[in-house]
Order: structure tokens, then sequence, then C-alpha cells
């Protein structure tokens, strides 16, 4: 059977030190790995696959600092997806989500995955509620909602396998 390739261009943002590059680690080695902060973007490649075609998700990790963001509108374009990223107990990098979404070109519909992260600091340190996500999800019309911990683990691959699925999905539709 003949296998295909699809590429995918992820676009990974939030404010800076939510946890972005620690979860990218995550996903690509396996282990936590602290990050320092990241200038402008690193590019990090994730292989999987879906049915019987090979899937590669180029994940585009953007610099949280707002000195960077006029790099963002050029280097979202042909985005399939994006991970709006947030830290569950800083509400100020919650409440930044809606600049973040609106920065990101959506020329090319992109698959919207709403992420917290740092979920293992516990119920007592969160200050953004699951009500709060989901208020956000429906306003913006987010495809999914996901909390992950990147020193855990918890979640890390579930997010990044169904982000791939939804892409591979509604890429193949238009084969």
């Amino acid at each position: 059977m003949l296998r295909r390739k699809f590429l995918f261009k992820i676009c990974v943002v939030g404010d800076g030190g939510v946890g972005k590059s620690t979860m990218v680690k995550r996903l690509i080695t396996g282990k936590y790995i602290e990050q320092k902060i990241t200038i402008g973007a690193d590019l990090s490649t994730y292989y999987t696959n879906i049915d019987d075609d090979e899937i590669i998700l180029q994940l585009w990790d953007f610099a949280g600092e707002r000195r960077f963001q006029f790099f963002l509108p050029n280097y979202s374009r042909g985005v399939k997806g994006c991970l709006l990223c947030y830290d569950v107990g800083r509400r100020a990098s919650f409440e930044r989500l809606y600049r973040w979404y609106d920065i990101i070109d959506k020329t090319n519909n992109p698959i919207f995955v709403l992420v917290g992260c740092k979920n293992d600091l516990g119920e007592e340190k969160k200050v953004i509620t699951q009500k709060d996500a989901e208020i956000f999800q429906n306003e913006n019309s987010i495809n999914m909602f996901i909390e992950t911990s990147s020193k855990t683990g918890h979640n890390i691959k579930d997010l990044f396998t169904h982000l791939a699925i939804k892409i591979y999905h509604q890429e193949k539709e238009k084969i």
C-alpha cells in the first residue's frame, strides 16, 4: 500500500513562562527538561502515524515575550493547528489568550486547542477553573480543551495525537 506523508505546521503560543517549550520538549524527548526563555521561535518536529500515513508535525514554539509578537502574524501563515497555552496558576496568562488568539492567521481555518499547562500544581494553586476555560472555548469556537503537565507527562502525547487526528481528517477531506 502506498504510504503518504503529511506535514502539518503547528503554532504553540502563549505568555512567557507558561510551559510551552517544556511541553514540546516533553513530547519530543519523553522527559521533563526545564527550559530557558525562548528567543523568537524554536522549531521542533514530531512524527506519528495515522492509518497508513506518516504525519509530521512541525512545531513552531513562539516566544511569549511581547517584543517578539510582531513575528507571529507572518510566521503563523499556513498553520493547520494552534495551541493556545496558559498557566493554570496565573490568571494574567489566561486573560491574555484573547490577544494571542487575535494574532494568529486564520486563513487556513486552523484547529485551535486551549491548553492549560502545569496541571500538576494541584487544585489549591489553580486559579483558572475548567468553567473559565470552557467559556473562553465557547466564545472563540475553540475545537478542543485539555490540561497538561510537562512534569508528569499528563496528557502531553494525547494532546498532540488528538490534534494530529483532527487536522489529518480535515485535510484528507480536501483531497
